[in-house]
């Protein structure tokens, strides 16, 4: 029993979605229609901030004593460091930004701009009728008239 309405980004064609299938991980997405997920990964800004106030610590100790050996001033950065290792530990260094889902339906017209979508992304274009051969394919695996039961007795 289809739950989910689904719109398309392009035309604004409302379908119910159909069987749901979870080896294909697309719920009930109808048959023809395209899932398009846009995700992109930023710097955490929690992060972010935890390194420049690293930076300015030691900064700001190593301009206290500006003569300090290299060795000393690696110490000092070893120390800040060890202050804030909890902090940076639990907290992750990207964080998913944008994270949109569109659906495309599979109406005639609409196959041209899924197929400019797909090369402009280097992807093989999508041919016409592609479901249509697919469905004759499955066809002409199904037994003809006459053809079921033929097997039974004759061994």
């Amino acid at each position: 029993m289809p739950t989910n309405e689904y719109e398309c980004a392009v035309t604004g064609a409302v379908e119910l979605g159909g069987q749901s299938d979870d080896s294909d991980k697309l719920d009930d997405l109808p048959v023809g229609w395209t899932k398009i997920t846009i995700a992109r990964r930023q710097y955490n800004p929690k992060w972010m901030m935890i390194q420049q106030v690293k930076e300015s610590m030691i900064s700001g100790l190593l301009s206290q004593a500006p003569d300090l050996p290299d060795v000393q001033k690696y110490a000092v950065s070893l120390q800040v460091d060890a202050q804030f290792h909890a902090m940076e530990k639990d907290t992750p260094l990207y964080i998913r930004d944008v994270d949109d889902v569109v659906y495309i339906s599979d109406a005639g017209e609409i196959l041209e701009t899924i197929n400019e979508i797909r090369e402009s992304l280097g992807l093989e274009e999508l041919g016409e009728g592609e479901e249509d051969e697919a469905d004759e394919a499955d066809e002409s695996d199904l037994p003809h008239d006459g053809e079921v039961g033929d097997q039974v007795g004759s061994e």
